[in-house]
């Protein structure tokens, strides 16, 4: 029985033995140019780069597969399996941290902090009142005066706040940005 296609951009007829016999068939026909002595020719590079992007392709849709016989005793088609593969990992990541990022984005707009695991901004404001500072995700922020700073996991501080006048509207300043990324 034929295993479904788990990825729609995966065409009928990329299964991995047909990738994987285009690509070595492909590597096969660049030899030939190899031997002949005509490296570096437009149909030497054509089946070189064909033979890569099959072998790159099986690698990407079959990640969760050994590589196949056909390209385990080809360098350069090994290389393109793996490249495969890391293209994919690369790319599921990246996905990944796209729905990441939207929960966060869904997680401030309802100011969801313990979610979070952040402290409320009341909470923050209270501690840079009576002059402590406060340490949240890597930075710290602390007041002096009339200024309030942030220094951030790199060592670098930043001028979050100066308000001149009276503490309440200088602290009131502050959330504004709170939970920004």
């Amino acid at each position: 029985m034929p295993r479904p296609l788990e990825n729609p951009e995966r065409k009928e007829d990329e299964s991995l033995f047909s990738l994987a016999l285009n690509a070595r068939c492909e590597s096969a026909l660049m030899w030939l140019y190899v031997t002949s002595g005509d490296v570096g020719t437009p149909a030497f590079n054509q089946h070189r780069r064909r033979a890569y992007e099959l072998a790159r392709r099986a690698g990407y849709h079959y990640a969760d597969e050994p590589i196949p016989h056909l390209l385990r005793d080809d360098d350069d088609l090994i290389q393109a399996w793996e490249h495969g593969i890391h293209d994919q990992q690369v790319e599921q990541r990246e996905a990944q941290a796209v729905v990441e990022r939207e929960g966060i984005k869904k997680l401030i707009a309802a100011k969801d902090w313990p979610a979070l695991k952040l402290p409320f901004p009341e909470q923050i404001l209270e501690t840079l009142r009576d002059r402590k500072p406060v340490h949240v995700e890597g930075h710290g922020l602390y007041s002096e005066e009339d200024y309030i700073y942030c220094v951030n996991p790199y060592g670098i501080e930043l001028l979050v706040s100066h308000v001149a006048g009276s503490h309440s509207r200088r602290y009131r300043a502050l959330p504004c940005g709170y939970g920004a990324r």
